[in-house]
């Protein structure tokens, strides 16, 4: 496949990309037939019929042939600090038995090569922008996102319920994301779920992405495990975090786990809920009525063993879906289009638009940025993508 990372007019130098068709995805257009695109770098500089951007034109052109160019995707969910986890996930056996795991092995930062490798990954799949969530690499994982020339939000991840920090987004994160161009890379704080972080810091982390225009982000309905925990406060989740992670005297709210965040008044069209697995029909009106986006990982569920979310049912809802490829820690690359191929094969009647809205407008619409990531217009910088040519049947029309 072509990759998005050839740069061959040199650093920041206009190229252009042709092919039989482009979706520009942006409101009003229709798809392109023998379309070509001028970039610099992943700057758009023109998009439109061959005959007429190419005129005059003297840069490289690198004709594809018969294939379908999209926006650049959107990938609404990883932890790249995880990569060196890659290939050692134990079977699926659910989710505390997956985090007893991941708690027990090396949580080092990985080294650099490996964090650009995974960056690279994401940049050589037609990815153009990340929201990523981790601790202590953040840091490490801005500089890798800026070297693989994506954009996106480095969330730092409050856990526990000890008091909170004074600076939810550390000021090593804040340093290394003042160095990105144009604010191409951000930071914010985020939380990790309602039974591993404290209702105070919830809402404060909430309220700091509020004031930074970023979306907050919280794993929510994921697993089984945390159902009924919230519910009744038993179960293998509850018994493998009493004493480490839950205070003593925890009280569980007795409701569900969409219920909670609504009361703690953590929904809304700037929340992106992940995973979202574990929902029944009043859930899934919440988060529509709230407007909260819905980040869906479904190699991720699959790997670890906690279900299959119920996409027809949230987009039938309303609510506004993205996908994510979660961690090396539980997938084996981080490839949106593989992410894509495991949707379609749960959820076959899903409308092409709905999913290519999922990997571009919907997440570029959270983070702030919709006339610049997400589509092929004058301006954007979130580069393109081409779609495979086994999606191209279920994907092309864009319908």
């Amino acid at each position: 496949m072509w990759s998005s990372t050839a740069d061959p007019a040199g650093p920041g130098r206009p190229r252009a990309v042709t092919a039989k068709t482009a979706l520009p995805l942006a409101d009003g257009t229709a798809a392109l037939d023998d379309a070509a695109v001028i970039l610099a770098g992943r700057r758009i500089l023109d998009v439109g019929k061959r005959r007429l951007v190419l005129r005059g034109f003297t840069g490289p052109v690198d004709d594809l042939g018969e294939v379908v160019l999209v926006p650049g995707l959107v990938n609404a969910h990883s932890h790249l600090e995880l990569a060196g986890r890659l290939g050692q996930c134990p079977p699926p056996a659910g989710f505390a038995a997956w985090a007893a795991w991941l708690a027990a092995g090396d949580r080092r930062v990985p080294p650099a090569a490996l964090r650009d490798r995974a960056g690279a990954e994401r940049a050589g799949s037609g990815t153009g922008a990340v929201i990523d969530v981790g601790g202590r690499a953040g840091p490490a994982v801005a500089d890798a996102l800026l070297r693989a020339g994506l954009a996106g939000l480095v969330c730092h991840e409050a856990f526990g319920w000890r008091r909170p920090a004074k600076a939810l987004v550390p000021a090593a994160l804040e340093a290394a994301v003042s160095h990105a161009p144009d604010g191409a890379v951000r930071a914010a704080a985020s939380g990790h779920a309602l039974y591993s972080t404290s209702p105070d810091t919830l809402r404060l982390a909430r309220e700091a992405c509020r004031l930074r225009q970023a979306p907050f982000c919280l794993h929510l309905a994921e697993h089984a495990e945390e159902a009924e925990l919230l519910r009744s406060g038993t179960g293998a989740l509850a018994a493998l975090l009493a004493g480490s992670v839950l205070p003593r005297g925890y009280a569980p709210p007795g409701c569900s786990p969409v219920a909670e965040a609504a009361r703690q008044g953590l929904l809304g069209p700037d929340v992106l809920a992940v995973h979202a697995v574990w929902l029944d029909a009043a859930d899934r009106r919440l988060l529509a009525e709230t407007g909260t986006h819905v980040c869906l990982c479904p190699r991720s569920n699959a790997r670890i063993g906690v279900g299959t979310a119920d996409a027809e049912a949230l987009l039938a809802a309303g609510v506004p879906l993205c996908l994510g490829t979660d961690s090396l820690a539980s997938n084996t690359d981080l490839d949106l289009w593989n992410e894509v191929r495991a949707l379609l094969a749960a959820c076959a009647d899903l409308p092409a638009r709905a999913v290519l809205a999922a990997l571009t407008a919907n997440p570029a619409r959270l983070l702030g940025r919709p006339g610049e990531l997400g589509l092929l217009a004058p301006g954007a910088v979130g580069g393109l993508a081409v779609l495979p040519d086994d999606l191209r049947p279920r994907l092309a029309d864009g319908s």
